[in-house]
Formats: structure tokens, sequence, C-alpha cells
């Protein structure tokens, strides 16, 4: 049995967040609040990247689909609204993907169009260069090499949050909001099962998941338009190939700006709030 930590607000039918890697579930605040008076919304850290349990073994998306699954029954809830940004779009296509029957609708952040990068320089910094060959070396002896590179991929705690909130949203081209702040002021620790997540994260077939996808799906997706060039080209040619191969469940959306679709502005929340409610 595995720990699980969520804050819950509103009422009415059940909705489920799921945040970034690194983030912890208030990350979806500002989405939860929008829909609170129609549905009851758990904004839930992920397994070892902030309060909840993390998962020892390797993670596979069957092993993504099932935390959640667990979750759900502990909870009594038969089927659910799902929101995933990154990472936690990846628990979410996982979920929806072998329990479809369980999902009324599936809302993807940023996620399910490009698969991981082979390098991933945006997320792992230099370190993205040994990523391929330490993603084998975990996957062959796991938890030893874990521990090993744990204080390689987390950070001590912060001297002056409100600087790193500054850097953040410089980086990534947004305007501070009280509900980013109110993110990063919240405690999300990387374990080394979090690190372990990470990991089984790079090796799952987002794209052909959400192309197989027999729930409704609404995938948002950041156009890098301004912020990010080679990822704005990037970004183009997955979306060409989503729409040349894509099934009649998912409704793609472009959202300008960067990564953190749900912050960039009112579009995602209003958006997600007009067709949850039409669901309602």
């Amino acid at each position: 049995m595995k720990d699980f930590y969520a804050e819950i607000i509103g009422t009415g039918k059940d909705a489920i967040f799921l945040p970034a890697g690194g983030m912890p579930g208030v990350e979806g605040l500002n989405i939860a609040e929008h829909i609170k008076d129609h549905f009851r919304v758990h904004m839930i850290d992920l397994p070892g990247i902030g309060r909840s349990t993390g998962i020892y073994q390797r993670c596979t998306s069957k092993v993504m689909a099932d935390w959640l699954k667990e979750y759900l029954d502990k909870q009594g809830i038969e089927k659910t609204l799902l929101i995933g940004h990154s990472l936690g779009g990846g628990f979410a296509i996982s979920f929806a993907y072998y329990y479809p029957e369980r999902v009324s609708h599936l809302f993807l952040l940023d996620q399910g169009h490009k698969e991981f990068p082979k390098i991933p320089f945006n997320e792992f910094g230099i370190l993205a260069l040994a990523f391929p060959i330490l993603n084998g070396m975990v996957r062959l002896f796991r938890h030893p090499v874990l521990k090993i590179l744990h204080p390689l991929f987390s950070s001590p705690p912060s001297e002056d949050v409100e600087k790193d909130i500054d850097r953040f949203c410089e980086a990534v081209n947004l305007k501070k909001t009280n509900y980013i702040q109110q993110t990063f002021h919240t405690p999300c620790e990387v374990t080394t099962e979090g690190l372990n997540v990470m990991f089984g994260f790079y090796n799952i077939p987002l794209v052909s998941m959400v192309e197989k996808m027999l729930v409704p799906t609404t995938l948002y997706y950041a156009s890098f338009n301004g912020v990010n060039k080679s990822e704005e080209a990037r970004t183009i040619k997955a979306i060409d190939r989503l729409l040349q191969r894509r099934n009649s469940k998912l409704t793609i959306k472009r959202v300008d700006g960067g990564h953190y679709v749900h912050w960039n502005n009112d579009y995602v929340k209003n958006h997600i709030a007009a067709q949850s409610i039409s669901l309602h």
C-alpha cells in the first residue's frame, strides 16, 4: 500500500490533476479553482516527487497507471476527469491507455505529441549528454545507480525562493502570479524513487499511446513561438505527424507561449472549464 498526498478542493464529480516533474500537485490550482463549483479536484503529488510515496519497482507505463488506479480505488472513484501536465501527463496517458473505462475525458497539457528527447537538455542541462548511458545503467542495476545519481539530479532547499521564481518566470517567459508563487513555496523534494520515475518516463512511447487512445482527449500544446525557435520547429513537425495519424478521439489546441500552457494565459483553464461542465 502506498501513501498519496493530494490537496482537494471543490464539490461535485471527481477530477484529477497531475503536475510536471519537480512540481507539487498545487501546480494545477488555477485550473482547480476555476472548476471547483462543479468538480472535486484532487491535485496529487507525483510518487517520490513531493509528498507522495515513491515507486520502488521498475517504473513502466503500466506501473504508472496502477499507481493512479490505487489512488482512485482508495478514494472510491469509479470514473474521473483527468488532467496531466508534462510528467504528470505521462501518468495520465498511461492510466487512460490501460483503464479507459475509468476516464470521462483526458486533458493533456503540453504532453503526448512529442516523445521525451533522447538528449534532454531542457530538463537536465549538461547531464543530458550522458542520459542515454545512464538510462541503460538504471535499467540494468536500478537502485544502486539511482542512489549514486540522486545527488546530481537533486537540489538543496533554496535560500531565496523569490529569486528562483523570478529566474523561472524569465526563463519560460511568464508573468509572476500568486499561483506560481504558491507552487514554488510548496515543498517538493525529489527522492531516489522520484528519480526512478523520471527514468521510467524517459522510456514510455507516449505519442504512440496517444495515437491509440480510446478516451476522448484534448491536447493543449505549447507553440514556443517567440520563446524557443528550435523547440518551435520540433513542435511543428511533431504536430504535423500527429495530425496525419490521429484518431477521432483526439482534439488538438495550440497555445502560444512555452511549456506551462495553463499559466501562459486564461485560455486553457477557460476551455477546460467549458469542456468539463458540458460533460457534467
